[in-house]
């Protein structure tokens, strides 16, 4: 059944549920003081960051920001949608997720998390038939002799579940659907293909077969190579409502079944190359599905590493690719990320070259590839003569743009630095991003620090504090009138004491998908810089002062009314009564 999962069941599951007990499985945890930390599971890190509040239920990364609850946690660590990450912790506390009928956007993820589970079953099954076909089909043997050919072993086969398609137009269709019903699954799941006649035949025929996972291991599509000189030499699954082919990598989730997050990870251009390096005990790459390189391939792997090797062909069409796959990296080489560029020699490809000479040779290849910097320059370089005043002035022209796409940092600043040593002209970070200022007479008073509103100061408290909100003064007065940030701080406080025992997991979960969920989530994990000790008097004090700065604003609305008109009898009392208060 699908539906709107209710709020009230969800946030039952997650106080029911410990955070540190599910982290810890993932990511093993160590006890500090209160809190417990850990290496981020979400970005390259040496020294722990990540800490995990048992108290508040909730984590956070000092390095790369990432925080949230229980449920945040999952659909980070195993890339699912929110609906997976509340049936895998109801599943791991025996429970069954209730389904109602609704319109919040719950309601349509979980509608689509139902919808697509028949895809993926019947993917599962297709793999299992390849699988099966590689290993007893009267045709196999010419599949058998090429992998072996391409010296694999019988286990990397198995590991990577490689399979055999037999040269025939309807085994797959005549195995897997026995009515229309299922013969348009198979033709939303890419596995055959309808032609003018309305007839259906199978996609893939004799050909090698790659099953393509997506990050949590599910099969979403496969890709075949023949066994002979036809076209085309390589054959993917189109596009479906379970793959999209410019954000899936094969082989990712086989580098995120390991314990260890790799220091670098290799993108090459076929899965093969993948699977061979991996014979050669180099588990560490990965391979785009004939498409170029993407901004979501390259988050998606900055997620485990960082440091990419773009391992590409040194002619001319790999070389095109590669300057693609730089301008799509620039804007995200930020903390620290790092990118190197290797060209293989003619005629080679990953596959042929590990063959070569093994994999401490093709790690020598790593050592030798070029460095982002390099790469950039010598690049931009090759069709300019910059020993004169118009070759190094249309490197500025080239490079600059390019420089500038890059965060800013101290990265962008060395290669600005670099890029004025090469032209001879100055080039700072600084000095390209900021135009002359005159210099004034206000220029040299004191920066005044902006004080947070106290609207933000009590929602960040009170969200990670909210045992707090039994000690507040009443608040009636908060309802009267319209502010920014008030509805919000007043629903918070009136929750807190519907639900006097509320974790901050729970809260923050109690506002997903509503307008205001990025700013919960954010000042959730806002260091207000207050000592623990100080935290219950500075709620206190912002309550008071948002009360002041209320009546504040009532008085001077009556004040004003009073020179144009008559007051009230009850306007008058209110008048004299907000004089008598703020006196």
């Amino acid at each position: 059944m699908s539906g709107y999962i209710p709020k009230n069941f969800i946030e039952s599951l997650i106080d029911r549920c410990d955070i540190i007990t599910v982290v810890d499985s993932y990511v093993p945890l160590k006890k500090a003081g209160k809190d417990y930390h850990a290496c981020c599971p979400f970005h390259q890190e040496k020294t722990p960051s990540f800490t995990v509040s048992a108290d508040k239920q909730f984590y956070h990364c000092f390095g790369c920001g990432a925080n949230g609850n229980i449920v945040s946690f999952l659909m980070e660590y195993e890339h699912c949608d929110f609906v997976e990450a509340i049936e895998e912790l109801a599943a791991s506390q025996g429970l069954s997720v209730p389904y109602e009928k609704g319109t919040h956007t719950q309601a349509s993820a979980s509608q689509k998390t139902e919808d697509l589970k028949p895809l993926y079953q019947l993917l599962e099954q297709a793999n299992r038939f390849y699988q099966t076909q590689l290993r007893q089909h009267p045709q196999a043997g010419e599949a058998i002799d090429y992998l072996k050919k391409r010296e694999l072993s019988g286990q990397t086969a198995a590991r990577f579940e490689l399979g055999y398609a037999p040269d025939a137009w309807n085994e797959l269709l005549t195995q897997l659907a026995g009515n229309s019903e299922q013969q348009k699954q198979l033709l939303d799941a890419g596995l055959i293909v309808q032609n003018e006649q309305q007839h259906y035949y199978d996609r893939f025929r004799n050909r090698i077969i790659f099953p393509i996972h997506d990050q949590r291991g599910r099969v979403i599509a496969f890709g075949g190579r023949v066994l002979d000189d036809s076209k085309p030499k390589y054959l993917n699954s189109p596009e479906t409502p379970v793959f999209h082919k410019g954000k899936e990598l094969y082989g990712l989730h086989h580098i995120r079944k390991q314990r260890n997050k790799p220091e670098q990870i290799i993108l090459v251009e076929g899965y093969m190359d993948v699977v061979a390096l991996a014979q050669h005990d180099i588990h560490n790459a990965v391979a785009t599905l004939g498409t170029a390189t993407s901004t979501e391939h390259l988050q998606r792997l900055y997620r485990l590493t960082e440091q990419l090797v773009f391992c590409f062909d040194g002619d001319e069409a790999g070389r095109k690719a590669a300057w693609k796959a730089l301008e799509i990296l620039l804007p995200l080489l930020s903390q620290g990320r790092q990118a190197n560029f290797m060209f293989l020699p003619n005629g080679e490809d990953p596959d042929s070259l590990v063959r070569q000479q093994g994999k401490q040779g093709f790690y020598q290849q790593i050592e030798q590839a070029l460095p982002l910097s390099q790469y950039l320059f010598s690049h931009l370089q090759q069709q300019l003569d910059i020993s004169t005043l118009d070759g190094k002035a249309r490197l500025l022209e080239l490079a600059k743009p390019l420089i500038h796409k890059m965060p800013e940092g101290a990265y962008q600043d060395l290669l600005l630095q670099h890029l004025g040593e090469i032209t001879g002209t100055r080039q700072t970070a600084q000095y390209q991003r900021t135009a002359p200022v005159q210099k004034t007479a206000s220029a040299n008073k004191p920066h005044k620090t902006t004080r947070p509103s106290p609207i933000r100061v009590a929602i960040a408290l009170l969200l990670q504090s909210p045992e707090f909100a039994t000690s507040l003064e009443s608040i009636e007065i908060l309802r009267q009138i319209e502010q920014p940030g008030l509805p919000l701080l007043v629903e918070l406080i009136d929750f807190i004491n519907n639900n006097p025992n509320i974790r901050t997991g729970t809260l923050v979960e109690h506002w997903r998908y509503s307008e205001h969920e990025k700013s919960i989530q954010k000042l959730a994990n806002w260091d207000i810089g207050i000592p623990q000790t100080g935290m219950q008097a500075e709620l206190q004090g912002a309550i008071s002062r948002l009360i002041q700065q209320t009546k504040e604003r009532q008085l001077e609305t009556l004040l004003q009314k009073s020179q144009l008109q008559k007051l009230s009898q009850h306007e008058k009392q209110s008048l004299n009564r907000l004089l008598s208060e703020l006196r």
